[in-house]
């Protein structure tokens, strides 16, 4: 290289420098640093901006070093031309960026995060731990990326688009909201669960996975943190894409305080996601605190919109109690559709993001989905005969047997089908749930004696005809995580009055309920939300007379019950939750003594192990039990921390075995099968009846045949028979022995 080449570049260097020196910094973008505790020397330049002395001179030593090292780069490599745009590139000049930091040196967000707002932006600074961003070369390579398109397709190409699906619920939502007070109803599945898609989705039929929000993923050989790559075709019903950032903002919206939702603070806590990475607007990672055998299921989570909240405030629940959030589902409910009171009407959309796509094309036949109210389960029946509801869940015996027998005109005739789906699921976990810091259930030989005296093998037979059976663990069904031997406590007269003796319960009264020396009778009121169950809890409160114990029923709207249960108002709850199609049980959410009280892990309790005084109670969680054991917690704690699919399941069986001990718990029915009535307007596809599936309506793979529906409809009226032999189908594929 020639003098003069090195004299101009060095000329050209000066005055570009010289130039921001003296004139300021005229890029708006560029703000100066921020103020200290001494004032900054300040002019004004030719532009009449301020101009920063300090921030220029330090601008124009930094120029000056990346200047010197590129052109020494250059040299170094014998250019006989030097590109003096790859001195001075924004690439090339990293002053106030490292690379993977959420915010610059003047407080700009990084790219991927410039929509958040400040509060927004804030959480994530100060949880800098658990969020970062990196570039696409940080990936591992050598990851086995995988995006579930061998899997089997579920669904039937015969399926049909078009018609409105009617359906009930028993009282009509207080919210919208799928999160936060009132949130936990029945209308929640239908905005949520049967709608809304993760990152990946459970394969109904085999262990795998099949694509959801994400197009493909990979496991990192940590075994804790799963890579993403985002469906570029995804979107909210509002239009919008979905973001890597709403994986951000997920944890943001989970953990804040606004959503009055303890449990999902607790569950989307730093102590279980370690962190989300982001490396592109398609492409992040999330970090599972351990190295669990299904940490896909795991992480596999839904997005919340950002572009929908902004950010929280205290106005929250209030504002958005009536406003449904976007989702990525096929269906939306918006307000014009809403009659209060009465009904909910959710609409398809019609460019449905992932309408095409294989495990959806053939799904979501219905272009709408009308659930109406009826508080009554034998009403809703009646209006099932009507053809105004075309799918009835007939799990009680009566109505399988009694109230739709095969001779039923609407079934001889062809109108109607009876349908069993066998199935290998979880079963839901219909419990009596005993909250033992309620008086007299806070003795431990009152809950046992409790257990001895509910004869739930009278109601088996009496009311379910033998065709369910009893439960006999809080794990039954998660294959060799379900104690192998632990049966629930028989109906015995005998070991109940035993245990409430040891209680101080000695004598009976004239109405032969057992009272105490201070004449305090035993009685025990238990709330439900199940209606259509009153007659099994009939026959319990009868039956519990015989050992000297008082039952006291109180039927509830199904919203007003779980309410009474979170807030921990009741003594006893029969209740169920739905099952999740996961590896092993869950044992933390509802029986963890941080479930139970606001204080946190063992600072609850005393040396000896016995709970301080003046605990406050949290609300809003699964605990129904108001379960807090020190030794219930650590061995929770371990379970929880175990990698070892081998010692889970050994520590599985332990955490049955303690809670059976604790006796707060008392199991009710499981059955292998689903069983509904549906008019045959409403076609599933051949063989169908999944492996793994907690209602017939979860994967929505029917559809509604309009034609034959007016067929129906017109021989029914003229009474005309569509079919010489009943319709009563079993899919029995996943039947087990």
């Amino acid at each position: 290289m020639n003098n003069m080449k090195i004299n101009k570049i060095y000329y050209t260097a000066f005055l570009f420098v010289s130039l921001l020196f003296f004139n300021g910094c005229e890029d708006h973008q560029l703000k100066p640093p921020r103020e200290s505790g001494s004032e900054p020397s300040r002019q004004t330049g030719e532009s009449g901006l301020p101009v920063d002395r300090e921030f220029a001179r330090e601008l124009a030593r930094e120029l000056g070093r990346e200047f010197a090292r590129e052109l020494s780069r250059q040299l170094n490599e014998g250019n006989s031309s030097i590109q003096l745009d790859s001195v001075f590139s924004a690439n090339s000049v990293q002053i106030d960026r490292d690379p993977g930091s959420l915010v610059d040196m003047d407080g700009r967000p990084h790219p991927l995060l410039a929509h958040c707002s400040e509060d927004v932006l804030g959480f994530y600074q100060s949880h800098a731990d658990c969020f970062a961003i990196k570039s696409l070369q940080e990936i591992p390579a050598g990851l086995n990326w995988k995006d579930g398109l061998g899997e089997e397709e579920f669904s039937s190409p015969d399926a049909k688009r078009g018609g409105t699906w009617n359906v009930f619920m028993r009282d009509f939502p207080r919210t919208l909201r799928t999160i936060g007070p009132d949130a936990n109803g029945a209308f929640r599945s239908y905005l949520s669960d049967y709608n809304a898609l993760s990152l990946v989705m459970s394969h109904p039929n085999s262990d795998g996975y099949y694509p959801g929000l994400a197009s493909s993923w990979a496991v990192a050989d940590d075994r804790k943190t799963v890579y993403f790559r985002l469906d570029p075709d995804a979107r909210y019903s509002d239009g919008k894409a979905v973001r890597s950032s709403d994986f951000f903002f997920l944890f943001y919206y989970m953990r804040s305080k606004h959503i009055q939702a303890p449990w999902y603070n607790d569950f989307f806590g730093k102590d279980k996601f370690l962190k989300v990475t982001l490396f592109d607007s398609h492409t992040f990672s999330i970090t599972y605190y351990k190295a669990k055998p299904d940490v896909v299921e795991r992480v596999s989570l839904r997005p919340v919109p950002e572009h929908f909240y902004g950010e929280l405030d205290g106005e929250y629940l209030n504002k958005y109690q009536w406003l449904p959030e976007p989702t990525t589902g096929p269906y939306v409910a918006t307000p014009e559709n809403i009659d209060k009171g009465k009904s909910v009407t959710l609409v398809r959309q019609n460019d449905w993001w992932a309408d095409q796509k294989k495990f959806y094309r053939y799904r979501f036949n219905p272009d709408k989905i009308k659930v109406s109210v009826v508080r009554d389960y034998n009403k809703a029946f009646e209006i099932f005969l009507k053809g105004e509801i075309d799918m009835f869940g007939l799990a009680k015996t009566e109505f399988w047997y009694e109230k739709l027998t095969d001779k039923n005109l609407l079934v001889k005739n062809g109108y109607l089908s009876k349908v069993t789906f066998f199935n290998q699921t979880p079963p839901p976990s219909y419990a009596l749930r005993i909250n033992s810091q309620k008086a007299p259930l806070d003795n431990q030989n009152i809950r046992i004696g409790f257990h001895h005296a509910m004869n739930f093998k009278l109601v088996l037979e009496k009311i379910f005809r033998g065709d369910y059976v009893r439960m006999n663990t809080v794990a039954d069904g998660y294959g060799a995580r379900s104690h192998p031997t632990l049966q629930a406590r028989t109906f015995s007269v005998e070991k109940a009055v035993e245990h409430f003796a040891k209680a101080g319960y000695l004598k009976r009264g004239p109405d032969g309920i057992l009272v105490n020396k201070k004449g305090e009778r035993l009685s025990v009121e238990i709330v439900t939300g199940y209606k259509h169950f009153e007659d099994v809890l009939v026959v319990l409160k009868e039956e519990a007379k015989k050992a000297g114990l008082e039952i006291k029923l109180k039927i509830l709207e199904s919203t007003a019950a779980w309410k009474t249960a979170g807030e921990k108002n009741h003594q006893v709850i029969f209740s169920a939750f739905n099952s999740f199609v996961e590896l092993f049980p869950r044992y933390w959410e509802p029986f963890h003594s941080d479930n139970a009280y606001q204080q946190d892990g063992d600072t609850k309790y005393r040396k000896d192990g016995r709970l301080k005084d003046n605990l406050v109670i949290k609300t809003s969680t699964n605990n129904f039990t108001q379960t807090a054991v020190r030794e219930i917690d650590h061995l929770i704690n371990q379970y929880r921390e175990e990698e070892s699919l081998e010692r889970i399941t050994e520590l599985s069986h332990q955490l049955s075995e303690m809670i059976h001990e604790h006796g707060v718990w008392v199991p009710a029915w499981k059955k292998p099968w689903i069983r509904i009535g549906h008019w045959n307007w409403i076609k599933f596809p051949q063989d169908w009846g999944p492996k793994e599936t907690r209602d017939y309506e979860e994967f929505q793979v029917f559809w509604i045949d309009q034609s034959e529906k007016k067929t129906i409809l017109k021989a029914k009226l003229a009474g005309e028979v569509l079919s010489d032999q009943p319709t009563v189908r079993i899919y029995d594929k996943y039947q087990s022995n």
